[in-house]
């Protein structure tokens, strides 16, 4: 069993709970690792944090399904026994945060002190892009209660804590999710397929556009460069063209609903040009599922074999933002094996 605390139940949040759900009900999950000797069934949600007051104090079966959270039903839900607890706010209402988020009156509650109480041996951070203060509280009350760390968003964690989760020997995995066939990704493989056929590419650009909250909040100035800046890295780090990429806009009745464009020039044969011009149409939140259920049992397996702080094979093989990069899904995807077969090698350490 594993035993999980959720920071922000958003969407994300939505979904990975429906989807567990439906795994408990003898549903697969697409794209899972299969060679972990952990199940998605094995995932146990025992606590949940957010500062909405259309959340905190309801039960987390009910608070999924609660405005601003616009992910369709999947599934019935059973009460999981947890109720939302009230977090600290910090710079969770920023800018237009606080047009969105109606925030509860409730007094916070001691986070480590839950974590640690709800027996909670992984906390992944769901909070929205930019909530860097909030996003670094949690995870040093992660590190206070002894847990595990995943950070599912863009702020810096992994390079500003990683040292103390070394020497803590807790696991933290980081940062900016790479969602399983989300643009960023589906653009980065397709340059992989190009330069793998002898295509020299030249240039290339990726739009998205969404209906969700993080949609909204990603194109503030400060937010949309932050993103901007983290894509256009990562489809940089697969080839030495000109990229650039990022949320351009939301529009609200598509909902849970991306659609990114991409558009991909270059050169091949005696130099002669080619243009890819792609659409991509996906469902936002359940794009996070499958790398998250990967992470929270690998989250598991490093804890209980003592190994701490960002984990390169892992980070950089799920991670837009990890602080080592590879230049291929080939070179990620080969790593991640060969470090998986290790661990799962490795006599427990007490």
């Amino acid at each position: 069993m594993v035993k999980v605390a959720i920071i922000g139940v958003g969407n994300v949040a939505s979904a990975l709970l429906q989807s567990l759900e439906m795994v408990k009900n003898g549903s697969k999950v697409q794209g899972i690792r299969e060679d972990l000797p952990l199940s998605p069934s094995d995932i146990e949600v025992v606590s949940a944090f957010d500062v909405d007051k259309r959340k905190v104090g309801l039960p987390l079966s009910r608070a999924i399904f609660e405005r601003p959270n616009v992910v369709e039903p999947l599934a019935q839900v059973r009460d999981w026994g947890v109720m939302v607890k009230r977090g600290p706010t910090l710079d969770g209402r920023e800018g237009v945060l606080g047009e969105i988020i109606e925030e509860s009156e409730d007094k916070p509650v001691d986070v480590a002190e839950e974590i640690r109480q709800s027996g909670a041996e992984v906390v992944l951070n769901l909070l929205p892009t930019g909530a860097d203060k909030a996003s670094i509280y949690y995870a040093q009350r992660s590190l206070e209660a002894g847990s595990s760390f995943i950070n599912a968003t863009p702020s810096p964690v992994t390079r500003l804590l990683g040292d103390k989760f070394v020497e803590a020997g807790l696991p933290l995995l980081g940062d900016d999710l790479l969602s399983q066939i989300g643009g960023t990704a589906f653009h980065a493989g397709l340059i992989d397929f190009l330069k793998s056929r002898g295509v020299k590419v030249t240039r290339s650009y990726q739009i998205d556009i969404a209906g969700t909250t993080e949609a909204l909040v990603t194109l503030e100035d400060k937010r949309k460069d932050l993103k901007k800046g983290i894509k256009s890295s990562f489809l940089s780090s697969h080839s030495d063209a000109d990229v650039v990429a990022g949320t351009s806009d939301y529009v609200e009745f598509l909902r849970d609903k991306r659609v990114s464009y991409m558009v991909i020039e270059g050169t091949y044969s005696i130099g002669v040009p080619i243009r890819v011009d792609i659409s991509l149409k996906t469902m936002d939140a359940p794009n996070a599922v499958a790398p998250l259920i990967d992470l929270i049992r690998y989250s598991k397996m490093l804890k209980d074999n003592n190994m701490g702080g960002p984990i390169k094979e892992v980070c950089g093989y799920y991670f837009k933002n990890s602080i080592d990069k590879y230049n291929s899904f080939e070179e990620a995807k080969l790593a991640l094996d060969k470090f998986t077969k290790s661990l799962m090698r490795e006599p427990r350490t007490e």
